[in-house]
C-alpha cells in the first residue's frame, strides 16, 4: 500500500511540475510578444526619420540685432493696379541692415517689367560722389532682380553704414517723378563661433542661422540662391514669403513674381 501510495504522490508532483512549465512558457512567448510590439513602434520612427530629406529649410526667424534702431527704408508701398508704372522696393529691414559678406548681393523687386529708365547708387556719409553707380536703359524684368557687389569690384568697409538705392526715372528733366526706394547696409564681420557654425551647415540650415544672428542681406541671398537651382519649391517660396513679412515687406508675396 506504501508503494502504492508514494508511486500516486510522484505522479502528482510530476504533473503539477509540467503544469508549471507550460505556464512558465507561456509567459515568455507573452513577454516576447509584448516586447516585439513595443519596439516595433520604434524601429517604423527610425526608418520615418531616415527617410526625410535632411537640411530641409523650415520657416526662417530674422532677429534684428539691434532692437529700436531708427527706421532708415524709403519706398517700396503699392500701387494701384491700373497705375502704368510698377513698384519698386529694396529688399531690405527697415532699419539698417547686417551683412556679414563685405561684397553682398543686393536684391530689390519689381512688379511689372518696365522699359523705364532704371538707376542705382551705393553711397556714404564720409564721401560726396557716390561709390558706385548704375543707370540702364534696358528692359528690367518682373519678379527680384540682384546687384553683385563683387562683381563691380565694390567692398564695404566694417562699421560704415551704407545707403543703397534704386530708381525708376520717369522724366530725367523732372526727377521729383522718380520711383524711388531706398535702405541702408552695414558690414559687420561675424565671430568666430558664427563662422564655425557655418562652416558645418549646409544652405538650408545656413539660411536659420543667419536670419537668426541678424544678418538679413546673407540669410536672404543665401535663400535666393537656393530658389534658383530649386524652382518652385513650395518650401523655399514660403520660406522666402515668412522673411519678407518680418521686414513688412508682405505686399511683395504675391502672385506673379519671378525671379532674375
Amino acid at each position: 500500500m506504501m508503494n502504492i501510495h508514494l508511486a500516486s504522490q510522484v505522479c502528482l508532483f510530476a504533473s503539477l511540475f509540467v503544469t508549471v512549465l507550460h505556464v512558465l512558457a507561456e509567459e515568455k512567448g507573452t513577454g516576447a510578444e509584448k516586447q516585439t510590439i513595443t519596439t516595433t513602434p520604434a524601429v517604423e520612427t527610425s526608418t520615418r526619420e531616415q527617410q526625410q530629406p535632411k537640411g530641409n529649410l523650415t520657416r526662417p526667424v530674422y532677429v534684428p540685432p539691434r532692437r529700436g534702431a531708427p527706421l532708415t527704408r524709403v519706398g517700396g508701398g503699392t500701387r494701384g493696379s491700373d497705375d502704368p508704372m510698377p513698384v519698386v522696393a529694396v529688399i531690405t529691414p527697415e532699419h539698417t541692415g547686417l551683412a556679414a559678406n563685405p561684397q553682398p548681393v543686393l536684391y530689390w523687386y519689381l512688379s511689372k517689367a518696365t522699359g523705364t529708365r532704371f538707376e542705382f547708387a551705393l553711397v556714404n556719409d564720409f564721401e560726396i560722389e557716390p561709390i558706385m553707380e548704375i543707370t540702364s536703359d534696358g528692359d528690367m524684368p518682373a519678379g527680384f532682380n540682384r546687384i553683385d557687389l563683387a562683381e563691380h569690384g565694390v567692398t564695404l568697409q566694417p562699421g560704415i553704414a551704407y545707403q543703397w538705392s534704386v530708381a525708376l526715372v520717369q522724366d530725367p528733366v523732372k526727377r521729383s517723378a522718380d520711383i524711388v526706394s531706398s535702405g541702408r547696409i552695414e558690414y559687420v564681420k561675424p565671430p568666430v563661433v558664427l563662422q564655425a557654425q557655418l562652416e558645418n551647415a549646409n544652405q538650408a540650415e545656413a539660411v536659420r542661422i543667419l536670419a537668426e544672428a541678424g544678418y538679413w542681406y546673407d540669410a536672404f541671398a543665401r535663400l535666393s540662391e537656393k530658389i534658383a537651382t530649386e524652382l518652385g519649391n513650395p518650401a523655399l517660396l514660403e520660406a522666402r514669403t515668412a522673411l519678407l513679412e518680418q521686414v513688412g515687406l508682405a505686399t511683395l508675396t504675391g502672385d506673379g513674381m519671378a525671379d532674375d
